[in-house]
């Protein structure tokens, strides 16, 4: 049975620990709510004054990725670190993370 290991408030992840006698392992699950990231992404996104503000200034904002989302392409092998990943990283996030 897993019980709580630690609770971060500033990035919403949440860790529980468990251990497996049968295996003799230790484990760690790490979950996120993203639901109050992802409305906000909603708003920036359908806010036309802060994307016509991003060409002004020659740039615009494509992606905000919170860490469970980054765990889940790291298992993935996508590194967002990794500029030679760009391609790839694109793709999962227009496939598989639309918000």
């Amino acid at each position: 049975m897993a019980i709580l290991f630690d609770k971060d408030p500033v990035t919403g992840l949440t860790q529980y620990y468990d251990y497996d006698p049968l295996k003799d392992e230790h484990l760690i699950h790490t979950v996120q709510d993203p639901t109050a990231l992802i409305e906000q992404l909603k708003q920036i996104r359908n806010n036309p004054e802060l994307w016509n503000k991003g060409v002004k200034e020659s740039w615009a904002h494509y992606a905000s990725i919170p860490p469970i989302v980054e765990m889940q392409l790291k298992a993935k092998g996508i590194d967002i670190y990794n500029k030679d990943q760009t391609k790839e990283l694109l793709k999962e996030i227009n496939t598989n993370y639309p918000w």
